[in-house]
């Protein structure tokens, strides 16, 4: 794994934010997520390709985390979240935790038993093609009871029989990875063409527009099972922390392009002849958002380094990931809780921007497992070590 110096680290995210600058303005992500006309009753695929094109050929994103024998950059989960830290900032309608972070890792250390793997991992690093993971039968928190698919062994070839809901990305996907009982009992990953037509995917309505899922029904689904070096637990469980810690580093962009805007607000609204910003309870509100983003940065980088191995902490990623997700997904809803009452009345209404950062806040909240459910799953964690 190639570690990122700091020059580095600030030319990534320089140039992610400069491509989200240029191509991801809230009018255009209102269009992709919810309709040419911004209705949220009109939906929209949640996907822009151009956007992905442009950031996949000319930043790299895609390749990042992959070997350099693949077209790779070999950087590990640390890379990974400067580039969410941006696409976080910009509402960027693109699949960068579902494909290039979750189901790219899987592929990756799953490749045995899928003899395109080389190909298809090529075809993700440039962009031209989407993945997506269905670990649970419901998104949310992974552990083995959660898994709904199951899979059976027939002619040396195995079907798979089932409905996973909530999977990110998937209605836009060109290679569906998902988790299934096999006959055992015990979890295997596999992986499915979702164009075939023993696989249904019905788009779902969501809160989030930037965040499209779909629900996977599986009739007897032709599979291919993935196997690597290591158990398919530890697999999975590696990847799903690289996955929310990720994911942490989205709502941290997030959220300091929150309290950004929240300031600005603050700064020109006027009442009774002065700035909203002076009046002490703004301040306050203020001061708790910045107190919330720091916690949540300081959480999200600790889960990061863990997982790369960078600081004492490693062989804590599990817990550090649950943190990370916790605190991070409790500090975006605080914040844009706080201003969406900063902005006061307009901040209620669809036309204003805290509206699209209050249901990205609420959708990452239950993405991956609640703040209830990372918070047992770290106590538990913390009494193993």
């Amino acid at each position: 794994m190639t570690a990122l110096a700091d020059d580095e680290r600030q030319e990534l995210a320089q140039s992610v934010r400069a491509a989200c600058e240029r191509m991801a303005s809230e009018e255009r992500v209102r269009a992709v997520a919810y309709g040419e006309a911004g209705d949220d009753r009109k939906g929209g695929s949640g996907f822009d390709p151009s956007l992905w094109d442009a950031l996949c050929n000319q930043v790299g994103v895609a390749a990042i985390a992959l070997p350099e024998h693949l077209g790779g950059a070999g950087y590990g989960a640390s890379a990974l979240g400067v580039v969410a830290h941006e696409l976080g900032r910009a509402l960027a309608p693109v699949p960068f935790v579902s494909s290039t972070v979750l189901a790219t890792g899987l592929l990756l250390d799953l490749g045995e038993g899928d003899p395109d793997a080389d190909k298809r991992l090529a075809g993700l690093a440039e962009g031209g093609r989407t993945a997506a993971a269905a670990l649970t039968g419901d998104g949310g928190l992974w552990h083995r009871n959660a898994v709904t698919l199951r899979a059976i062994r027939s002619n040396d070839e195995w079907r798979i029989n089932g409905t996973a809901q909530h999977v990110l990305g998937g209605a836009v996907a060109d290679d569906l990875v998902v988790v299934a009982n096999a006959e055992d009992g015990e979890p295997a990953v596999f992986l499915l063409d979702p164009a075939d037509e023993t696989v249904v995917v019905q788009p779902e309505d969501v809160l989030d527009g930037t965040r499209p899922m779909a629900t996977m029904t599986l009739r007897a689904a032709r599979a291919v099972r993935l196997s690597g070096a290591e158990p398919v637990d530890e697999v999975i469980e590696r990847n799903v922390n690289v996955a929310i810690a990720v994911l942490s580093a989205e709502q941290v962009g997030a959220c300091e392009r929150v309290l950004e805007n929240a300031t600005a607000y603050a700064r020109t609204r006027e009442q009774f002849g002065r700035p909203i910003g002076s009046f002490q309870a703004i301040k306050h509100k203020c001061a708790d958002m910045l107190v919330d983003l720091e916690w949540a940065r300081s959480a999200s980088q600790a889960a990061l380094q863990a997982l790369d191995g960078t600081d004492s902490g490693a062989g804590e990623a599990d817990w550090r990931a649950s943190m990370a997700k916790a605190v991070c997904s409790e500090a975006l809803r605080n914040t844009v809780h706080a201003n969406v009452q900063i902005h006061g009345g307009i901040g209620f209404t669809w036309e204003d921007s805290a509206h699209l950062y209050l249901r990205r806040a609420r959708t990452d909240e239950v993405l991956f497992g609640s703040p209830a459910q990372h918070w047992d799953r770290l106590a538990t964690l913390i009494k193993l070590v």
